[in-house]
């Protein structure tokens, strides 16, 4: 029978009987007697059912540990996308790191799921990075139970993920940026800029692009290769557009390339993963002044004077009289913000959200809703705007009426009462001559006679 026991380090444990006839005990969370009677009634309830063949029987090893199990989705689903890399990265790091993966499948609960995501949350990582980390147990659990390597239920399907608030979106240039950022450029690597601003594309995108995918006649260009791979990120390939103002670019890429990539590395082959456009990109708009500010640093052995300015006029250090050297601080934009340059850009033009959609290939349109959507805004007003009505009369201030038959009864105002020393010892009502007390009146008694009346 399931029953709660504790054990000699004050753990409560729920002990029940499994679908072979083995007792089992496991670790209830909370720690507290009622949560431990809880598990081992559910436990034993689940047991009940596989022996009545309503559930799948577990293997004998519990179907492995959920590390062995995000090891195995690695390398037979992972492997093959695009961003295997990081995925990689992530699940080493903060999955295969964990507790949770030591835990068998079968002993692996929501509560277990949720109570890891809280944990990183409270490391400090964000909400979408938790998700993604939920992402990972989901798609692996996911892939188990189709190939059937896991013949339960995934505990991760009851797991809510964390809400996210604020745009995805980063920090983008402006119109009047765009060529500011160009012309600090060197000239050999501007048409790549160019292309990345005006078609969207992704790095990896951009240095796998071959002249054959590009067809300057009917102004499209084939995206269907990212870095070595023969697909992109979302596994598909899309055409794209070409805009006028981007001919020319691409013509002189086609002039200076000697091989079959638009935009080759050195000797013609692709660029290494590890080609530094990003840092290329922030050192042009430092020499162009698109910074957040300017940071005026001493150079002298031993002053450590920095100041902080809006603007990068020379200045002298007020401590030792030298000239400050002014360094530019520039805004957080990245390679992949050049992306979002081109959405930002093409919203605040007018252009619907929907054909912004398929210059960024998104599958999904609630993904451009969810990073873009904001940015929709002023369109919408835009186009409000354009209902006129013709005939409407002038909005006039509505004037106040006054009330009939009420008279406002006009009190006697009472004198200021004095304060403060000139007050002390004097009773207000000496002055007041409304001040008439009704008792008064009512007590009167009849005043004694006169002396002039009196008889002489």
């Amino acid at each position: 029978m399931a029953s709660a026991v504790r054990n000699e380090r004050g753990y409560w444990l729920a002990r029940w009987r499994d679908a072979t006839g083995h007792w089992r005990t496991r670790k209830a969370t909370p720690n507290t007697r009622r949560k431990a009677q809880e598990l081992a009634e559910e436990l034993e309830l689940r047991a009940r059912r596989q022996v009545d063949g309503l559930e799948p029987l577990a293997p004998r090893d519990g179907g492995g540990t959920v590390g062995e199990l995000l090891q195995w989705w690695l390398q037979h689903y992972s492997a093959h996308q695009a961003a295997h890399a990081s995925n990689e990265i992530s699940i080493r790091v903060h999955l295969l790191e964990a507790d949770l993966s030591r835990l068998t499948l079968r002993a692996l609960r929501p509560v277990d799921v949720k109570a890891f995501m809280d944990q990183k949350k409270q490391e400090g990582l964000s909400a979408r990075s938790v998700n993604h980390f939920r992402g990972f147990l989901s798609r692996a659990f996911n892939a188990a139970i189709a190939t059937g390597r896991w013949p339960g239920s995934s505990p991760v399907a009851s797991v809510r993920a964390l809400s996210v608030t604020g745009s995805r979106s980063g920090d983008f240039l402006r119109a009047e940026e765009v060529p500011r950022m160009l012309n600090q450029l060197d000239p050999r690597f501007r048409p790549l800029y160019a292309t990345a601003v005006y078609t969207a594309m992704r790095k990896g995108e951009l240095l796998a692009l071959q002249r054959e995918d590009v067809d300057l006649s009917a102004k499209a260009i084939l995206v269907r290769r990212s870095w070595e791979r023969d697909t992109t990120k979302g596994g598909h390939a899309d055409a794209i557009p070409i805009a006028e103002d981007l001919v020319p670019w691409l013509k002189a890429a086609f002039e200076a390339s000697e091989s079959a990539l638009v935009f080759p590395g050195p000797g013609g082959d692709m660029f290494r993963r590890d080609v530094d456009l990003e840092g290329i990109l922030r050192r042009a708009l430092g020499r162009a002044g698109i910074v957040r500010f300017w940071r005026h640093v001493c150079r002298r052995r031993g002053c450590r004077q920095v100041e902080e300015s809006q603007e990068p006029t020379l200045r002298c250090c007020p401590r030792c009289q030298m000239k400050l050297w002014p360094k530019p601080v520039v805004r957080p934009i990245r390679f992949h913000d050049l992306r979002h340059t081109t959405a930002t850009l093409l919203l605040r033009s007018g252009v619907p959200l929907v054909v912004v959609q398929k210059v960024l290939r998104h599958r999904d349109p609630k993904l451009t809703e969810a990073v873009y959507g904001h940015l929709e805004t002023d369109y919408l007003r835009a186009e409000v705007n354009r209902l006129k009505l013709e005939g409407m009369p002038i909005p006039e201030a509505p004037r106040r009426r006054a009330a009939v038959g009420r008279v406002t009864p006009v009190l006697p105002t009472s004198p200021k009462t004095p304060k403060g020393p000139e007050s002390r010892g004097r009773n207000p009502s000496d002055s007041d001559p409304f001040n008439v007390s009704g008792r008064q009146d009512s007590n009167l008694r009849p005043l004694g006679p006169e002396p002039s009346a009196l008889p002489g």
